[in-house]
Formats: structure tokens, C-alpha cells, sequence
């Protein structure tokens, strides 16, 4: 990737301002102080004495021509005019840091190549994966994602994958699973069938159709059970091969479905569904990421890992408001 180079020159407008600052390992040293409130937690921090906190403080005080900090038999305390400066101290350093890890991650995007075999069930790919890797992809260019769906465990799939998400936590000899998201549950509905027949409460979705899947036959039973209704009788139940096809089918309004919030968050967000009960949310076994162990390390793995982990904890935000 080409990189843009920009030629700048040191007018006598920049140079005065170079002169005008104080000098800039004192004022990392009165960050570090001004942050623990002791010469002794500064230089723990910095790895350096407590004689050099000292050398250095003396030196910034000197430059000023004034106190900074307050000795007291405890610590040290800001003077009026050393808060002043650390307030704008802390604010410099915080944008430095920001713009800094900003340069890092691109370079390290840059640097970064391999490919990346991705398996999830295919009702993840496509309602939660697949609108959002473009945005993997702008980020990570020489990244080959190659996305592959399937529901067997991934500790039966061997050396076939590098990272996937399951239903559930995978334990095995192979791979390395931790949580990846909540899978919180709601009745969702097309608008438009809502406004044929309303649902206030659970009671109204006897006069519905209820929306199943092959792998999620149970899921209705576990809501209205703890929605206080587990005798309640519908007016039918339609069962679809795939989850996305339930999913599919809730949005043409053939009934409805109980919902994934990490799944439908955009179809709400567009207003083609709609959860018309709030409460309760039936939590089903959390997404789990379950990476190949032997890919752990790798660079390319270790950016997907990173980066989808970063879209999952927006997901999560985006699915508790969607639940309100």
C-alpha cells in the first residue's frame, strides 16, 4: 500500500513554540507525580528513583519559576498553579495517546496478511457476519476471510477452521472457547402484523402463528414458561429447517418468531421488526468464539479475534436497547 509522504518545514511561528515548552521528560515526570500524589508512585510507575522524580520536578519548578506541588510528610499536593497545568498537561498526553494508538493499529493493519478460515452456523453468517465484514475488510486488505457454515462442533472439524462462534461454549482437546456475546430472546413480529392483531400481553398470542426452527423447537416452550403462560395455546405452529428461513418468515409476516436480539437488531433498526413484549428476555446459551488453538497466535486470527469481539460488544449494546 502506497503511503502518502508530507514534506514539512520548521517556520519561525513552529520554532518559537518549540522554544515556549518546558522541557518534556520533566513533564512526564510531573504527570506521573501529580497522578499518584508521591515522588515514590511516580518513580514505581516511570521505573526510574525517587531521587531522578525529584531531579526532575526541581528542574520543571525552575523553568517556571514557581511551586508545583505542596510537600507534605504524606505526599504532595498540587499548588493552584500546578493543577492548572495538569489539566492541560493530562489533556495533551490523552490526545497524544489517542492519535498514537490510532497510528499503531493502522500500521499494524498495514503489516498484517494471511487468511482467515471463519465457520459459524449459517443463520449467524447471514443475519450478524456477513453485514459487517466489509468493515474487517476496509480495516485488514490483505486478510482472505473465508467463511464457511456449519453446526457440528468445531472440535470435530480439526485443522478445517482457524475461529468460529457457537451456540454454547466448545470444550476439547484443539480448540480455546470463551463467550463472545449474550443471546438474549424476545417475541419479534412484522409491524404489519401487528396491527391485525395487536399483542399487549403474552395472553394475545393465542390468536397467532408461532415461528420455530429445527434447532430451536424448545425455545417457545422456556419464554412462555417464564412468562407465566406454559399451557398457552396458539392458534398454529409453522417449523422451518433454518433459522434464518424462521427469521425469513417473521419478517413477511407468516407469524411470530422468538427472536435472537443480536440477530434482529438490524431489522428493528429498520423498522421491518418489532418486539411487541418486553419482558421477559429468555437468555439461551451465550455465542461462544472457539478458536482453533494451533491459529491462535497467528496475526491474521488474532485481528479477526480482535475485531469481531469490538463488533460484539456493540452488538450487545445495540440488542439491550432493541429489548427495551
Amino acid at each position: 500500500m502506497e503511503r502518502k509522504s508530507h514534506v514539512m518545514g520548521r517556520d519561525s511561528a513552529t520554532a518559537k513554540g518549540w522554544d515556549n515548552l518546558p522541557p518534556l521528560n520533566a513533564l512526564r515526570n510531573f504527570e506521573a507525580v501529580a497522578r499518584h500524589g508521591s515522588f515514590a508512585g511516580a518513580a514505581a510507575d516511570l521505573h526510574v528513583t525517587h531521587w531522578a522524580v525529584g531531579k526532575q520536578i526541581r528542574l520543571l519548578e525552575d523553568w517556571f519559576g514557581l511551586p508545583l506541588f505542596e510537600r507534605r510528610p504524606r505526599g504532595v499536593v498540587l499548588t493552584d498553579e500546578g493543577a492548572a497545568l495538569m489539566s492541560e498537561v493530562s489533556t495533551a498526553f490523552e490526545r497524544l495517546g489517542t492519535v498514537a494508538a490510532r497510528l499503531r493499529h493502522e500500521e499494524f493493519a498495514r503489516r498484517v496478511s494471511g487468511i482467515v478460515r471463519v465457520n459459524v452456523p449459517a443463520s449467524f453468517a447471514l443475519c450478524w457476519l456477513l453485514p459487517r465484514l466489509a468493515g474487517f475488510q476496509a480495516r485488514y486488505p490483505d486478510i482472505d476471510v473465508r467463511v464457511s457454515t456449519t453446526s457440528r462442533k468445531l472440535r470435530y472439524i480439526g485443522d478445517a477452521f482457524d475461529i468460529g462462534v457457537r451456540s454454547g461454549p466448545e470444550q476439547g482437546a484443539g480448540v480455546v472457547s470463551r463467550t463472545l456475546m449474550a443471546d438474549w430472546r424476545l417475541p419479534a413480529c412484522s409491524p404489519a402484523l401487528l396491527r391485525q392483531h395487536p399483542i399487549v400481553d403474552v395472553t394475545d398470542l393465542r390468536h397467532h402463528t408461532l415461528l420455530h426452527s429445527a434447532s430451536t423447537r424448545t425455545a417457545w416452550s422456556h419464554w412462555l414458561r417464564e412468562a407465566g403462560a406454559p399451557d398457552l395455546r396458539t392458534a398454529r405452529h409453522v417449523e422451518f429447517e433454518h433459522v434464518h428461513l424462521q427469521l425469513a418468515a417473521a419478517v413477511e409476516g407468516l407469524g411470530v418468531t422468538l427472536a435472537s436480539l443480536p440477530l434482529i437488531a438490524r431489522e428493528i433498526a429498520a423498522g421491518r421488526l418489532v418486539c411487541p413484549i418486553a419482558a421477559p428476555t429468555w437468555r439461551a446459551a451465550d455465542y461462544a468464539l472457539v478458536i482453533n488453538a494451533d491459529r491462535a497466535t497467528d496475526g491474521a486470527v488474532v485481528a479477526f479475534e480482535e475485531w469481531i469481539t469490538s463488533m460484539a460488544g456493540q452488538s450487545s449494546g445495540q440488542s439491550g436497547q432493541a429489548g427495551l
